[in-house]
């Protein structure tokens, strides 16, 4: 704890000396209003069971303002309503300094991959891969450092403490002595093209976080979660590697994690987990990249100019896999969990899009066979 005091204490301080350093500009502050909606419908259906789960939400509902205060201050306050409760999302102050990068304090998504670092405005399927599950929750309350800026712009760092809040409740945490948790991410985009819409990505990631349990749903939000108990377990060291590509209209993208859950006996539980995903846009759009994440689709004729804007055909398969020590103190959940989801995005604009998910869901153990799901968004941006 003193060490993280003296870190704290550090980064207070070298804050205001990048700040004199930079010269005074004319400037305007600024302020930007956003938002987001995702409605939702969900239908789940055992194959070996004549009964349907059948809901709808609102997946999302998000209202924020940014802008800037100052020429090396910018501010972003997001809170998303769709639980009936205000949660948390971006609330922080950042410094930004195009030499060193950048710092913001506050909640901040915690850099752990691909996936995650996507905005769910520009995710190709409704629900996340399985492997995010290993993450607590996509934003923590906390510092966060990155530059992009490395080897002219091929190279990214990110690095986050976070504490162990909960949104809802403001990320208020009196118990610090627990334990952070601690993210780095390194990528590297070693090729790209922007006449064929072309670019590599490779990236690794690594997670030090206080004990969990791991609870998670098959990629839909509706349906039940698996639970996953480690005996004894006081911390949790989580390894990623991240791979991606685009050329002109097609993409791909995967990421690999490994868990090891360290109980008091000196006993690692170990858990494996990856998704590989690909797609294809049949109107020629191409999904864009930028600081190591997916950005916005923009149809090349949509709606509103008399076309009948984007198509894009999306395919994923991902797995959880345990370790027989897991199993053995879970014996009611299954060793292996294979996820195969088959989806139909429509941008009618570069703000509003209809999704469509086929998600077939393979447990093993399970009596009542493998889980159907039949996945719909309309959702809107501004």
């Amino acid at each position: 704890m003193q060490n993280k005091l003296k870190l704290l204490g550090l980064l207070m301080l070298i804050l205001p000396i990048f700040t004199l350093s930079e010269q005074q500009t004319d400037f305007k502050k600024s302020l930007k209003i956003n938002g987001r909606i995702q409605y939702d419908y969900e239908f789940l259906k055992r194959s070996n069971s004549d009964q349907w789960l059948n809901g709808s939400e609102f997946r999302r509902i998000h209202l924020s303002a940014a802008g800037f205060v100052s020429p090396s201050f910018k501010y972003k306050v997001e809170f998303d309503f769709s639980t009936g409760k205000i949660g948390f999302r971006y609330v922080y102050i950042k410094y930004v300094n195009p030499k060193i990068g950048s710092i913001a304090i506050g909640s901040i998504p915690e850099p752990t991959g691909l996936a995650m670092l996507t905005s769910s405005n520009y995710l190709a399927f409704l629900e996340r891969p399985m492997l995010t599950s290993l993450q607590n929750f996509r934003w923590g309350s906390g510092f966060l450092y990155e530059n992009y800026n490395l080897l002219e712009g091929k190279v990214g760092l990110q690095m986050s403490l976070t504490n162990n809040g909960t949104n809802t409740q403001g990320f208020k945490d009196v118990n610090l002595e627990v334990g952070e948790n601690f993210t780095a991410r390194l990528f590297y985009r070693p090729y790209s093209d922007n006449s064929t819409h072309t670019f590599l990505h490779i990236g690794l990631n690594y997670a030090q976080r206080p004990y969990q349990d791991l609870k998670f749903r098959p990629e839909n939000h509706l349906g039940d979660k698996y639970h996953y108990f480690f005996a004894d377990a006081t911390d949790r060291q989580i390894y990623g590697f991240e791979l991606a590509a685009t050329y002109q209209s097609f993409y791909i993208q995967s990421e690999y994690k490994s868990l090891e859950a360290v109980n008091s006996i000196d006993k690692n539980y170990n858990l494996q987990s990856y998704y590989i995903g690909t797609g294809y846009f049949l109107t020629g759009e191409h999904r864009p990249y930028k600081n190591g994440a997916f950005r916005r689709v923009k149809p090349i004729k949509d709606i509103d100019h008399g076309g009948l804007g984007a198509f894009e055909l999306a395919f994923r398969y991902s797995n959880m896999t345990v370790s027989n020590d897991v199993l053995n103190i879970n014996p009611i959940m299954p060793s292996q969990i294979d996820n195969f989801t088959f989806g139909l995005n429509w941008y009618l604009t570069s703000h509003v899009r209809l999704m469509y998910n086929y998600v077939l869901t393979n447990d093993q153990n399970n009596m009542l066979g493998d889980l159907n799901g039949h996945l719909f968004r309309l959702q809107l941006d501004f």
